[in-house]
């Protein structure tokens, strides 16, 4: 498991460039990650030892998780929802090199973004969870017919509440194009902190966002096909805002150093949403587990969850390469459970190529499985690791995507 652990950790050695203030930790090796009794600790300087707020048991199984989905490039990020603390930070570096994975923003949002999209619709617009919105296509590709309520082919009706959880692309697109303004979407995103950075012991960013103003390339930014990346570190604290009912939670890794202890408690930064479009957005997260997306990485065979009781609210994204690339399909899964009460989040990006063996949903559902089966939740199975590769197939299309 040291192994693992310091692989995993080595991604932020680099940050100890930044120089310490009175409230911030001081600056960590963390390629010297250690176990010292039950706590992972690492070097803070002149012989100090900073004790880290990982869980040395999910982090052992977030790494061996991640080696055997065994993508191109990918990440686990799990956090405590009560305290902000980083119970997991796992990640597999393009070709064992190169910037940190966790908190490199060169990965798309893909349909993750869907989720500022909702929530500026919800804080800027009367819309409703209950309002119908009619589509016909879209599935794969935003094109300019979609951006108007659809006048014939094979069109399809239902509640706004559903689009989320089905990751339904026109919808977005429509609504973005007739109730959204630019300016709106910008506003929303950076306040939730695109284009800044995630409240975090060390300087590192959410995502990236490049609204454009024409209304079609508007629509497929607002449906995730462009304009954004995501972070795996700003996808753990989106859902983190989301959990904690719209604050701007700080992010802890490290516990206590040397003249440093944080509070055990949440601290946060303010609000970013309002409490109802926090618990908007959660509802609807429900809808990926339930019936939508993720509904078949989260119940077997015969339709029994795999969680057994526990609700999870999450959202998917995939999205696959352009015709100018042969490889590189982005696989994300973001959320938290108990959906109604959550205590951990969840936070995967897998960049798998044109044929791999997991997808990031997969993977967060063990890793939940992982944390509740050690605080003896019954009704749920401890993940199968040495599962059989699974080929599951070739990217579609340019910029396609089916979630």
């Amino acid at each position: 498991m040291l192994r693992r652990i310091l692989i995993a950790t080595a991604a932020l050695a680099v940050m100890g460039a930044a120089e310490p203030r009175a409230e911030l930790p001081p600056p960590i090796d963390l390629s010297r990650a250690h176990l010292e009794g039950s706590h992972l600790v690492a070097p803070a300087g002149h012989g100090e030892l900073a004790e880290l707020t990982l869980d040395p048991a999910l982090q052992h199984d977030a790494e061996r998780l991640l080696d055997e989905a065994h993508p191109n490039a990918g990440a686990v990020v799990a956090v405590d929802v009560k305290s902000g603390r980083i119970l997991a930070w796992a990640e597999r570096r393009h070709e064992g090199r190169g910037p940190s994975v966790v908190t490199t923003p060169h990965a798309p949002a893909a349909s993750v973004f869907k989720l500022v999209t909702t929530a500026t619709l919800f804080e800027k617009t009367d819309i409703a969870p209950s309002e119908r919105v009619c589509i016909a296509g879209g599935m794969r590709s935003i094109e300019r017919r979609h951006l108007d309520p659809p006048r014939d082919g094979q069109i399809t009706c239902g509640p706004f509440f559903q689009a989320l959880g089905h990751s339904r692309n026109a919808v977005y697109a429509q609504l973005a194009t007739h109730r959204l303004m630019r300016a709106d979407l910008v506003e929303v995103a950076e306040r939730i902190g695109f284009n800044g950075r995630v409240p975090f012991d060390y300087k590192a960013p959410v995502g990236t966002l490049d609204v454009p103003y024409e209304d079609l390339e508007f629509a497929r930014t607002a449906a995730g096909f462009r304009g954004s990346t995501l972070t795996p570190l700003g996808g753990a604290y989106l859902a983190t805002v989301i959990a904690t009912g719209g604050l701007s939670p700080r992010l802890r890794l490290v516990a206590r150093a040397e003249n440093y202890e944080p509070s055990p408690e949440l601290e946060n930064e303010g609000r970013v949403l309002r409490a109802t479009t926090a618990q908007r957005l959660e509802r609807m997260m429900e809808v990926t587990v339930a019936s939508g997306t993720a509904r078949s990485a989260f119940h077997d065979e015969l339709g029994h969850p795999l969680l057994g009781s526990v609700q999870v609210a999450g959202k998917t994204g995939t999205l696959h390469p352009s015709e100018a690339q042969s490889e590189g399909v982005a696989s994300w899964f973001l959320g938290f459970a108990p959906a109604r009460s959550p205590a951990i989040v969840v936070s995967v990006l897998l960049e798998n190529g044109s044929v791999w063996r997991r997808k990031a949903v997969e993977v967060a559902r063990d890793v939940l499985r992982s944390y509740f089966v050690a605080r003896g939740v019954g009704g749920i199975r401890a993940p199968d690791f040495g599962h059989p590769d699974v080929e599951l197939g070739a990217a579609r299309g340019p910029s396609a995507s089916r979630e």
